[in-house]
């Protein structure tokens, strides 16, 4: 299962074929913020076969959301974080008009604006809502079931602008569809040079600098399992393709061990918490 369509699943997922002598599968289940990809993965059989493949949204979701058909802690084991990567960028249509985050400041406050991300609590929705904030401005939230979605809403008018990972966006930007205003990060992405930081566009006191994306499996799942999966996980981020490919869109290769994964999530779980009450964000 993975969460958000992304470069980065499918190629890690599919670098294990060969590794395992099997067919790996990328299911992308969109929709619920990731809940649904994630409920099937905790009633799945432990046996290995069935992982997930996630962002933090996983961790916020247990914040955000009352009534989880699960339970992050207690009906999953954290195989490793697969890589880190500095920011989002921010996303708008070249009809929209304008070409510096000032800019689009300017016009949010000239006339109403809507952005897209995945339902409340995800990541891309927090630092959108922390955005607002820092900007003084106004942007009406529209939920979507993915990202597909928002690009799609994007591209017609529908929503003003998105945070999005830089692997799903840079493609976009290079190809003329989509404009970068901004990178979320205290540095420039590697990818996109020319981007200026929003830091650097006038909001020093904004910086989301963090994201991840992290294995699951199921409670249960015998030990020596979890331990071959990280193990096969660390190898194929060494293979040049996915090496080149975690460079190239500013990921950085973790493969922690499940133990130091564990203490990471944990860790996150009291590090969104903050953001969570700071934007006062509730399910919608």
């Amino acid at each position: 299962q993975c969460d958000w369509s992304s470069d980065v699943c499918s190629s890690d997922l599919a670098q294990l074929d060969p590794q395992l002598g099997k067919s790996v599968i990328v299911d992308n289940r969109a929709g619920a913020n990731g809940i649904i990809g994630a409920d099937i993965v905790a009633k799945a059989a432990p046996d290995g076969h069935t992982l997930i493949h996630s962002p933090p949204a996983f961790v916020i979701n247990a914040l955000v959301y009352k009534n989880l058909p699960y339970d992050i802690l207690r009906d999953f084991i954290p195989v490793t974080n697969i890589g880190n990567s500095g920011g989002y960028l921010m996303l708008v249509s070249p009809a929209l008009g304008v070409s510096s985050i000032r800019e689009f400041i300017a016009l949010a406050k000239s006339k109403p604006l809507s952005y897209g991300s995945p339902p409340a609590g995800n990541t891309l929705h927090l630092a959108t809502e922390m955005f607002k904030q820092r900007a003084g401005i106004s942007l009406d939230h529209v939920p979507y079931k993915g990202g597909t979605e928002t690009f799609t809403a994007l591209m017609s008018g529908e929503v003003q602008v998105l945070l999005v990972p830089p692997p799903a966006a840079i493609p976009y930007v290079k190809a003329g569809r989509l404009r970068a205003l901004g990178f979320t990060g205290l540095k420039r992405h590697v990818s996109l040079p020319d981007v200026p930081t929003i830091g650097e566009s006038g909001i020093p006191d904004y910086v989301i600098d963090f994201t991840w994306h992290g294995w699951f499996v199921p409670a249960r799942t015998p030990i020596e399992i979890v331990r071959r999966l990280h193990g096969e996980a660390r190898k194929a981020l060494q293979a040049p393709a996915m090496k080149s490919l975690m460079e190239g869109t500013g990921f950085e290769a973790v493969a922690n061990t499940p133990e130091e994964f564990r203490a990471f999530v944990q860790s996150e779980m009291k590090r969104y918490a903050e953001i969570v009450r700071a934007a006062n964000v509730r399910a919608e």
